[in-house]
């Protein structure tokens, strides 16, 4: 029976992510691969709270609850899977890909036909039902966004960006009919005790930059995310964004639209230390563990990653120990539990 090397403390972390210092540098992850948590939970998990228990055990000081459009890829080939409850818990994650080319929106009619979720309507039960199955300490993030994901996805890649251009006001209806919805979402879910924080995941960035112009997606969908942000901070809860990529460009978009935090901070992409001297503490950093370390390197090239990582970054506060993406299948667990243990060994020692 695997037990926390410390005991849950959502509002350390708070504070760290809204740019503070703690009493400990606390780590957090959004995907993890279901094979690596029954690993560690020594059985199947299956339910809401077999996720808080995996959550708990492994030293997170929240558990992630989803609403809205969060998995635009599955809803271009099976239709909007808000409505699948055990998401968390049904095995291992399926790979959905988008097509690149031709999307199932194509015209302004495809878009008049096109049924989102109604944020009204939506099932926020377990906001409320799985906070009495939280552990003392813990809290839930809300996780939502990809308003130019969901956007792309719908129209196809290639017909997404030749819109730009050829079709703005296609492109343009599309974008702003998902982040509304996205945005009402959000105002649902922040009015709940049991959410201690926003998670938005957006990939808008390649290795080189962004997909598309810096000014687009100002104009067109960051500030979707200026209002979700608005709407956290009026609850005083904080809120991370996430891309993959080479987010350097649009860093001062970021800052302008007052997140709390970025993540994951790839190395491949980005230079950690020069962004924590361009940003000082106004932005906390989430991530820079490398997936390809955590893949294929030893569990001791892992734990000196998170020390140094804990040492040049943790001691000013503002940084939280996380992988540089997610926790997929193909990261040995003895490498997982690496990273996790290193959290516990050092996270208290350099703060």
């Amino acid at each position: 029976m695997q037990s926390p090397a410390y005991q849950p403390d959502f509002d350390n972390l708070s504070r760290i992510l809204s740019g503070g210092q703690g009493f400990r540098v606390p780590t957090a992850e959004l995907g993890i691969d279901v094979k690596i948590k029954e690993k560690l939970l020594g059985r199947h998990l299956e339910t809401l709270a077999d996720e808080i228990e995996f959550r708990y055990r492994a030293g997170y000081d929240f558990a992630w609850l989803s609403v809205g459009m969060i998995d635009p890829a599955g809803t271009v080939s099976r239709q909007f899977l808000d409505q699948d409850d055990k998401r968390h818990f049904s095995g291992r994650d399926d790979r959905v890909w988008a097509r690149m080319h031709e999307g199932c929106i194509t015209s302004s009619r495809d878009l008049d036909h096109l049924a989102l979720p109604d944020p009204a309507r939506l099932d926020y039960s377990e906001f409320i039902d799985g906070a009495r199955l939280l552990k003392t300490g813990m809290k839930f993030v809300g996780v939502l966004g990809k308003i130019f994901t969901a956007s792309w996805m719908l129209m196809g890649m290639e017909d997404f960006c030749e819109g730009i251009y050829g079709n703005p006001a296609l492109v343009e209806a599309l974008v702003r009919r998902i982040g509304e919805m996205q945005v009402a979402v959000a105002e649902q879910i922040v009015r709940f005790d049991s959410v201690g924080a926003l998670w938005l995941p957006d990939d808008v960035a390649y290795h080189t930059g962004p997909m598309v112009s810096p000014q687009w997606l100002d104009e067109h969908v960051f500030n979707y995310y200026r209002r979700i942000v608005e709407a956290a901070h009026r609850y005083h809860k904080p809120v991370i964004y996430h891309s993959d990529g080479n987010m350097m460009p649009l860093i001062p978009i970021i800052l302008d639209c007052g997140f709390d935090a970025l993540n994951p901070i790839e190395p491949e992409s980005m230079d950690i230390y020069k962004l924590r001297e361009q940003v000082g503490t106004r932005l906390c950093l989430v991530g820079n563990i490398r997936v390809h370390t955590l893949a294929t390197g030893s569990p001791q090239e892992i734990r000196s990653m998170v020390r140094e990582r804990i040492q040049r970054l943790g001691r000013d506060g503002a940084y939280v120990v996380a992988s540089s993406n997610s926790i997929p299948d193909y990261v040995p667990y003895e490498n997982f539990r690496a990273m996790i243990d290193a959290v516990a060994e050092y996270a208290t020692e350099m703060v």
